[in-house]
């Protein structure tokens, strides 16, 4: 029986993902190097961590590069955009609906709870949920399933009896691999990629309604 709906964040309630790809190719430009967006596309849906920009960024135009400076201003562009984008189409009506139809909602982010819990505050959208799990609870993020099986754990139920909202590949591996039903719904960073591992994919939420899609899900 399906009683929990758990989102991603990023790329999933607010495009994130977009600007924070084109940020970061301006900033290149800048440089007069162009930044390869196959190579950003693997880290979507990860950990930041595992990306070094800045010795990509030096490794590309031979010079000097003043990370914490570039970092510093490219972050305050990025937040900028982010904090102007509107909810993704059907976010709302599917929080809304989850919540008349008892289910419990959750959060699993691979981004640090400053900045999911920030962005859910402004937006008038946190205390939607029962619980929001994000990379500061955990000790991996997606695409290993940890942040998932804790999150259904905490929320009282397991994977099995839960929806995952997702829009990339390392969040589906998270999902599937936990045992989710998933629906991966790809923003514009992430929509010509290969993520043929979901359960069913959707342009956006606001092309199914939240009880046809659970129904869908307990057909498997």
């Amino acid at each position: 029986m399906i009683d929990t709906l758990i989102f991603d964040f990023d790329g999933v309630i607010i495009d994130t993902e977009t600007p924070d790809f084109t940020t970061w190719y301006e900033t290149f430009q800048g440089f007069g190097v162009e930044l390869d967006r196959s190579w950003w596309t693997q880290f979507i849906g990860g950990s930041s961590r595992r990306m070094d920009i800045c010795s990509l960024l030096h490794e590309l135009t031979k010079q000097p590069v003043n990370c914490e400076a570039l970092t510093r201003e490219r972050r305050r562009r990025y937040v900028e955009v982010v904090e102007s984008n509107p909810l993704l189409p059907g976010v709302l009506q599917y929080v809304q609906q989850a919540k008349e139809l008892g289910l419990r909602l959750g959060i699993a982010s691979s981004s640090r709870h400053d900045w999911v819990d920030g962005h859910l505050e402004r937006r008038g959208l946190r205390d939607y949920f029962d619980l929001i799990r994000c990379a500061d609870d955990v000790a991996r993020v997606k695409p290993d399933p940890e942040l998932y099986l804790t999150a259904a754990e905490k929320l009282g139920t397991t994977p099995a009896n839960a929806v995952v909202i997702e829009d990339s590949a390392n969040g589906v591996t998270a999902a599937k691999s936990a045992g989710a039903f998933c629906v991966v719904v790809p923003n514009p960073m992430t929509r010509d990629l290969a993520i043929d591992h979901a359960d069913l994919r959707l342009d956006a939420l606001s092309d199914m309604t939240l009880p046809t899609l659970l129904a869908r899900a307990k057909r498997g």
